[in-house]
């Protein structure tokens, strides 16, 4: 999709909408469903504060699908669209063997202790950094986790967000 304005965005049909901003949240077609129907946004920041009332406004259903669906990180394999660019430019499609291996041994533990894969926003992240993020994180209560991995996909959205919506 291309950069589009605000008075761009409030135009586009319902289709075109959800189409171009399915991206945003991969597996969370309900958000952008509600997104859609939240328009017209006055600015940027109102788009963004839409999408992150709707998400904790979300059933605990919702948030887990959208949580249980999101790519794994360095988990070599080659993912699409905004994941995939941002998996890349975060370093995480050139591990060494070892990095690979931790990165398989650590999302596995956090995945069974939480019960959905790690989530964070890879964005101006490297791999050593987002490494010592899932050790840390892997330390919290999983209700805890919940609400931060649920922060991480609105901070993710509304990263992309950006890339989507010129002032």
């Amino acid at each position: 999709m291309l950069m589009m304005d605000i008075a761009q965005i409030n135009r586009l049909s319902v289709d075109d909408f959800i189409h171009g901003f399915k991206p945003l949240l991969e597996h969370a077609e309900w958000a952008i469903d509600l997104l859609e129907k939240a328009r017209p946004f006055a600015d940027h920041d109102d788009l963004n504060q839409k999408i992150s009332g709707i998400i904790h406004s979300a059933s605990a259903a919702q948030k887990m699908s959208a949580l249980i669906h999101h790519p794994k990180l360095g988990a070599g394999v080659r993912v699409q669209g905004f994941s995939g660019a941002e998996q890349s430019q975060a370093g995480l499609h050139a591990l060494t063997d070892d990095e690979f291996a931790r990165f398989e041994k650590d999302n596995a533990d956090y995945q069974r202790k939480m019960g959905f894969p790690f989530v964070v926003a890879v964005t101006g992240l490297g791999k050593q950094e987002i490494l010592q993020l899932l050790a840390s994180r892997i330390s919290n209560d999983p209700a805890d986790e919940f609400s931060v991995a649920t922060d991480e996909l609105i901070k993710i959205a509304c990263i992309r967000v950006s890339k989507l919506v010129s002032d």
